[in-house]
């Protein structure tokens, strides 16, 4: 309810304003009464009010000389004019003076109601903007008064600080036009413990124990979540320290950082251990993306190490954490369009190694303009065939020969698939069973055993069920139907020849 001060000289009127006030509008209650402009001026001194009622010609002070005192202080108060004169020049100042409205008497109170009713829309929407303000100011700045106000407000309860910000899984442009309808309906839902930022929304969540805190700010955001369910929103959660709001803050939107790239609906400030372990990798790693970007150079070394890194997150929280490090790094906004487009939308169907190779073409593509690599990916996958080729019948791990290389197993993988169009355990397969297809077609005596040996199969049931499955035929059917087709073409050129 907001607090009107009644300004008027006549006692009848004044009676009649302070017992009809709520009546007329239940949005006021008539606070304080003065019978001239000086007494309002020690009441609004010393009590604070939401709006001022006057008359204009009262004795020692009138109503447009409050007004004018009233505007030195504060430009946006409203003040209602009440006048027995319908006079041109009364009204002009009144409107100078920027008063709410100018109703003469003998009162309407149809017209008084709505006059109230539309006064106390300002007033909501001042009050709004102003503890919106209040709070913004609090977490950007740490105001001492801003804070004790706000602790006032939430009658010194213990509160939690939730920032809300649209998921990554959302397109560039899907975000910016959810982040817009967060903001106004966070803005509706949560006035006036609501602060809008460029990125997110701050909200101030309250609860009569301070064990509590933490489960009544998840019961905010799940009840928002439930309303606006067209609004994709992920979490940060922190305590609010009243001595130290701007720390609270930024536990808060580290909190919120670690949710986005998790895909996580509410992340609280509180990590599990896995959970803190998937931060310092991500601060790890945009650390180092960072340093590559510094010096406008990207080594294999480093992108096989964020490769690697990107490879440890659980596989639906892959692609959100790619997406944030190249939303967050150092790169220009051009260069992070380029990379966010390479790396593409969300698609739970993706496989591992391919998050990995969209990640791989992003970081080409936030390289795009700088010094390239000294040793392209395509001189390693070469230099890896080549390897293969001459050692396949060997037993050969995919580590193993990234270190001949001097590279990350998980680098290699993620170039040799995207050079080759298949795996390397795939290539691999496919030398070994081209020799022993060749081999046994060589030689019709030779054991199907020592086929299989010498390609690198030791274990002759290992060889025939892995020869079946890549020819669909076993070992022996196969030396059969190829010495079948064989005998077949070679009578057929005798009988040409005769």
């Amino acid at each position: 309810m907001y607090r009107a001060l009644i300004v008027e000289d006549e006692d009848l009127m004044r009676e009649y304003l302070a017992a009809k006030l709520n009546k007329l509008c239940p949005d006021w209650e008539a606070a304080a009464t003065a019978a001239d402009g000086m007494e309002a001026v020690e009441r609004l001194a010393h009590e604070r009010f939401d709006a001022v009622l006057t008359d204009i010609r009262m004795p020692g002070m009138d109503g447009l000389e409050l007004a004018r005192l009233i505007r030195r202080t504060d430009a946006d108060i409203p003040i209602l004019i009440l006048s027995g004169y319908d006079e041109f020049d009364y009204a002009r100042t009144a409107v100078r003076l920027n008063v709410f409205d100018y109703l003469l008497k003998p009162l309407n109170e149809a017209e008084l109601s709505a006059a109230l009713s539309a006064m106390a829309s300002q007033v909501a929407a001042r009050q709004n903007t102003k503890h919106e303000s209040i709070l913004a100011n609090v977490l950007e700045n740490g105001g001492e008064a801003e804070c004790e106000t706000l602790y006032t407000m939430q009658s010194h309860k213990p509160c939690g600080l939730a920032l809300l910000a649209p998921a990554f899984t959302l397109t560039h442009n899907d975000r910016s036009i959810a982040l817009s309808g967060l903001q106004t309906a966070a803005k509706a839902s949560f006035t006036p413990f609501y602060a809008r930022f460029a990125h997110c929304a701050a909200v101030l969540c309250a609860a009569s124990d301070p064990l509590l805190v933490e489960t009544e700010c998840r019961n905010a955001v799940q009840r928002f979540q439930q309303t606006h369910p067209d609004i994709s929103i992920r979490c940060g959660y922190a305590n609010f320290d009243w001595e130290h709001p701007r720390a609270s803050r930024a536990n808060a939107e580290a909190a919120l950082r670690l949710a986005l790239a998790l895909d996580e609906p509410l992340q609280s400030e509180h990590l599990l251990y896995e959970q803190r372990q998937a931060q310092n990798r991500l601060e790890a790693m945009l650390h180092e993306l960072n340093d590559a970007l510094a010096s406008s150079h990207l080594s294999e070394e480093r992108r096989a190490s964020l490769l690697s890194a990107l490879h440890e997150f659980p596989r639906k929280a892959k692609w959100t954490a790619a997406t944030y490090l190249l939303m967050e790094c150092d790169a220009n906004e051009s260069q992070c369009a380029q990379a966010r487009n390479a790396l593409g939308s969300s698609d739970i169907s993706l496989e591992n190694r391919d998050i990995s190779a969209r990640f791989f073409d992003a970081l080409d593509r936030l390289f795009a303009d700088q010094e390239s690599p000294a040793k392209p990916a395509s001189t390693l996958v070469q230099q890896a065939r080549d390897y293969l080729q001459l050692r396949f019948t060997q037993p050969l791990s995919l580590a193993s020969l990234a270190e001949v290389l001097g590279i990350t197993a998980a680098y290699l993988s993620s170039i040799f698939h995207r050079e080759m169009g298949l795996s390397y355990s795939q290539y691999l397969l496919q030398l070994r069973m081209e020799d022993a297809a060749r081999r046994l077609l060589g030689d019709p005596a030779v054991k199907i055993s020592d086929i299989g040996d010498a390609v690198g199969f030791p274990s002759a049931k290992h060889f025939t069920h892995v020869f079946r499955q890549y020819f669909k035929v076993s070992p022996t059917e196969y030396r059969k139907q190829k010495a079948k087709r064989q005998g077949s073409a070679d009578l057929g050129t005798r009988k040409h020849t005769e």
